[in-house]
């Protein structure tokens, strides 16, 4: 199944004739997509009682994901208890949110060295229910894939990167994530819009895996107009 999404809802607007109608941002943006990936707790620790905020304001039905806070992946590296701490909080976070994903993306600079504390740090979390995706941007496409083989996490990476080649990632738990950043492919990235051309790709890409759990998430500067186009092709 394909489950169509944005990495946050921040940026959105309620139309004015319908804000009425809803009570928060969010509770429109549920009545687009199924699915989020949330952003903000990237950039601040949340409070447990945010994420059931969040939940009672959605249908059953939808799906959030998380993305882990930058200080276990830019700052601290995994290489410490203040990760451990933060990976605990960020399971009990996604557990009150009913949440199958949490995110982890490793920055370009993320040195190869940091990569065994990291491995050392997951092997912690075995057992949690909550399923984790890794975008480590410091690897190859290849290596990314051959890593999550390692550490048991869902490879996570812009499918733009490879439209026109036969690769894949392999589908971890029966589940592909997909992150879409801008320009396919080029330097210009986030502040892109997505052609028609350019999402018919994309959608010939995902027929033969549909049938896994495949999460599409535009993250660039007109996601909320790509993603409800994106949808319209899939539906």
């Amino acid at each position: 199944m394909i489950l169509i999404g944005c990495c946050g809802w921040g940026y959105l607007r309620i139309p004015k004739e319908l804000k009425g109608s809803f009570k928060s941002v969010l509770s429109y943006y549920a009545s687009l997509f199924n699915l989020v990936e949330v952003n903000s707790t990237f950039y601040s620790i949340p409070r447990l009682s945010t994420a059931k905020k969040w939940r009672e304001e959605v249908g059953t039905d939808f799906l959030f994901t998380v993305k882990a806070s930058r200080i276990i992946t830019h700052i601290d590296r995994f290489s410490s208890e203040k990760s451990l701490e933060l990976i605990s909080f960020y399971i009990d976070f996604s557990r009150e949110l009913n949440t199958p994903i949490l995110l982890f993306q490793l920055p370009l600079t993320f040195p190869r060295k940091s990569m065994d504390d990291l491995i050392r740090v997951l092997k912690n979390f075995r057992d949690t229910r909550i399923k984790f995706a890794l975008e480590a941007r410091n690897l190859n496409i290849y290596e990314r894939d051959e890593f999550s083989k390692i550490t048991g996490t869902i490879p996570v990476i812009d499918p733009f990167m490879v439209l026109d080649s036969n690769f894949r990632p392999s589908p971890m738990f029966d589940t592909f994530y997909f992150r879409l950043h801008g320009a396919p492919p080029g330097k210009v990235i986030y502040r892109y819009d997505y052609t028609d051309g350019d999402l018919q790709r994309l959608l010939f890409y995902l027929e033969p895996i549909k049938d896994y759990n495949v999460y599409v998430l535009f993250n660039n500067t007109e996601m909320y107009k790509n993603a409800l186009r994106f949808k319209g092709m899939v539906s």
